[in-house]
């Protein structure tokens, strides 16, 4: 496969920029068992991973026949906001990925599926939320969330680019889903979920973390 041309680079955040996304499986897993559901770590991961929170309670009518509450999802919020504020850490070596993007003029953005008020929490707790001011996109400022492309293309627009000249970095598959489906090169990093998942999803390219990633990036910026 040919270099990609590195444009600007467009970033989911759980899992990639921010290490959120066993904390708030966890979280989630112990509010589920509380209400009732025979849930554990990894079935909360691969049931909803790289997905929206709106897909929990028909999942647990579906599973078990339970009726979630109707303040589940402000509970769930806040105990997460809470995990995340006590015990979030930064990537030991996602700074440098940032740096080398930067000496190099290529701008950066974010698509998530989470809402805004989460990434304020956990972008601003690892010290990256300023670093990103303006090209910040969750899935709730389009129609639809990942596996659809509609929040990296709206990344895209951010920095004023075409879609076919960024590269997105994502560690769900629905989130590779989304990338390929953008039109972006897409890269699977493996966080939780395992490179073959990423592979199968259609990532182009694997990285195995964040300093793969780092060498993935390096070598294509030489190359513009």
């Amino acid at each position: 496969m040919e270099k990609p041309v590195v444009r600007g680079v467009i970033f989911d955040c759980d899992g990639v920029l921010v290490d959120t996304e066993t904390l708030a499986c966890r979280v989630l897993t112990e509010q589920l068992c509380e209400y009732g559901c025979d849930m554990n770590m990894d079935k909360t991961h691969d049931l909803f991973i790289g997905g929206t929170l709106a897909m929990v309670p028909p999942k647990m009518e579906k599973m078990f026949g339970i009726t979630l509450p109707d303040d589940w999802l402000a509970e769930c919020y806040e105990r997460t906001f809470v995990a995340f504020r006590n015990d979030l850490t930064p990537f030991p070596h996602l700074e440098p990925v940032l740096d080398l993007l930067e000496v190099n003029g290529i701008p950066m953005a974010i698509g998530s599926n989470g809402p805004h008020a989460k990434m304020d929490v956990s972008l601003g707790k690892v010290g990256l939320k300023d670093r990103f001011d303006g090209r910040i996109c969750s899935a709730h400022d389009v129609a639809n969330a990942k596996p659809y492309p509609d929040v990296f293309l709206l990344a895209a627009d951010k920095l004023g680019l075409n879609i076919s000249d960024c590269i997105v970095v994502d560690d769900s598959q629905n989130g590779v889903r989304a990338g390929v489906a953008a039109g972006a090169t897409t890269v699977g990093l493996v966080d939780i979920t395992p490179a073959e998942y990423l592979r199968d999803a259609g990532a182009h390219h694997i990285a195995s973390d964040h300093k793969d990633l780092y060498r993935l990036l390096a070598d294509w910026v030489s190359a513009d």
